[in-house]
């Protein structure tokens, strides 16, 4: 059982856009007990056995990516003690490749948290909106927090912040013109080292349709003419 998991925890190496071969590592996926997480130690034990076994197979990667499972990996009541040791084990077996984390972008009003970010080379952090009550609607997340979760990224070290935003319309529509203006105040902000924005590659009924390419256009021109800041439109997915 505990290997299953453990295969479950770390994935790959795949092919990561823009980075190269990266093992994927998810310290929130689901476990037999509900509402637990795999334990620090479960975790990083199976990255340890993954960067062996690809040293012993001469294998070589560019990347280590932790991302979420079934909650994003912030939420790991050890997530600062499991990324200390993760880029101990990185530094110690591929010393060149990055680690990167993706995940929602939430308030870090922790302490801990906050220093847990420095032990990543990038940071891509999901901002899907421009106003409380489409970040909302959108997330599932409490209203009130969504000026804490600007503030907060505007704090952090923007030379290694990438903020990540998918655009959709039908229920919830984030590209209309003054979502993207409140939006792109926001990153004028936050002041990230660069932008990524995506759309889906089809329609999921009524819910969530993709923007077309030419608005997708419109918005990246806006952010690089408003502010400056390096846009990359992203493969619909």
């Amino acid at each position: 059982m505990i290997a299953r998991l453990q295969e479950e925890i770390v994935l790959g190496p795949v092919d990561y856009p823009r980075l190269g071969r990266t093992i994927v590592v998810r310290p929130t996926v689901e476990t037999i007990r509900v509402n637990r997480f795999p334990t620090q130690a479960i975790v990083v034990t199976a990255v340890a056995r993954k960067l062996i076994e690809l040293v012993r197979a001469s294998e070589k990667i560019q990347a280590m990516m932790i991302e979420g499972g079934s909650e994003g990996p912030t939420k790991h009541p050890e997530f600062h003690q499991i990324c200390e040791n993760l880029r101990q084990l990185l530094n110690k077996h591929f010393p060149k490749a990055l680690m990167c984390l993706v995940t929602d972008a939430t308030p870090l009003d922790s302490p801990n948290l906050r220093h847990a970010l420095t032990f990543f080379d990038q940071t891509t952090l999901r901002l899907h909106a421009g106003t409380q009550k489409t970040w909302a609607a959108l997330t599932g997340s409490n209203p009130k927090q969504f000026k804490d979760v600007v503030e907060s990224l505007g704090r952090l070290g923007a030379e290694r912040v990438i903020v990540q935003t998918r655009f959709v319309r039908g229920e919830v529509d984030n590209s209309n013109e003054n979502e993207v203006k409140a939006w792109i105040r926001h990153l004028t902000e936050i002041r990230p080292a660069g932008v990524h924005i995506s759309t889906p590659a089809k329609a999921k009924g009524k819910k969530e349709i993709p923007v077309t390419k030419s608005r997708m256009s419109q918005i990246a021109e806006l952010v690089t003419t408003k502010t400056g800041i390096p846009v990359e439109v992203l493969s619909a997915t």
